[in-house]
């Protein structure tokens, strides 16, 4: 999964240095604490970005799905954190999400003097660069993780994108239930590639 905040090298232009590290602190304070709450892993921060893993070190049989509840929880997080920083006449901030599925090489990389663990391969690659194609607010995912999600979400798909070095790929997206509309728990929902959560949360 690749959270990404959209025109931040702009905006960050429009601010002091000190207001710019207050921000990604909140901002990242918030977002790990969601995949956390998944047991997923942080893998890094690539300057305003968040990369997170779900099924490395460890794995669960629902891997997709708490990646999938994860982004949404996420999009709702920054909406209420918008919210906030409004009230305090400060400039909001928008993310785009991405997320696939797949075979990952997983282990310690670097060099003798600094060693990282993370995942590297071209399912990774493609959920970076899917990242760039989620315009502000949405979801989207590839058919690796579609595949995995089971009928817990409603979809709709988007035709084929092109990513670079990769070619087209069938994607859909993600949204969140409603605004205004109450649920005992989470209930299917429409989204661009996923909709709604169909389960109940125990």
């Amino acid at each position: 999964l690749f959270s990404d905040i959209r025109g931040f090298t702009r905006m960050s232009e429009r601010m002091q240095p000190e207001e710019v590290v207050l921000l990604l602190n909140e901002y990242f304070s918030l977002m790990i604490d969601i995949v956390f709450k998944y047991d997923g892993m942080l893998d890094k921060f690539i300057g305003d970005c968040v990369m997170a893993v779900f099924g490395a070190p460890e794995g669960h049989p629902d891997d997709a799905i708490r990646a999938v509840r994860t982004a949404l929880e996420m999009r709702d997080a920054v909406r209420r954190f918008n919210d906030r920083r409004a009230k305090e006449g400060k400039e909001m901030i928008q993310a785009g999400i991405g997320i696939n599925s797949g075979q990952a090489v997983a282990g310690s990389i670097g060099s003798q003097e600094r060693m990282e663990y993370t995942v590297i391969g071209d399912n990774v690659n493609l959920a970076s660069r899917l990242t760039w194609q989620s315009s502000p607010g949405r979801i989207l995912i590839c058919p690796g993780c579609r595949a995995r999600l089971g009928d817990d979400f409603l979809y709709e798909a988007r035709g084929p994108i092109a990513i670079k070095g990769i070619g087209a790929q069938p994607c859909g997206g993600l949204r969140n239930i409603p605004d205004g509309e109450v649920f005992s728990c989470p209930v299917k929902e429409s989204v661009e590639g996923v909709i709604q959560y169909n389960a109940p949360t125990v």
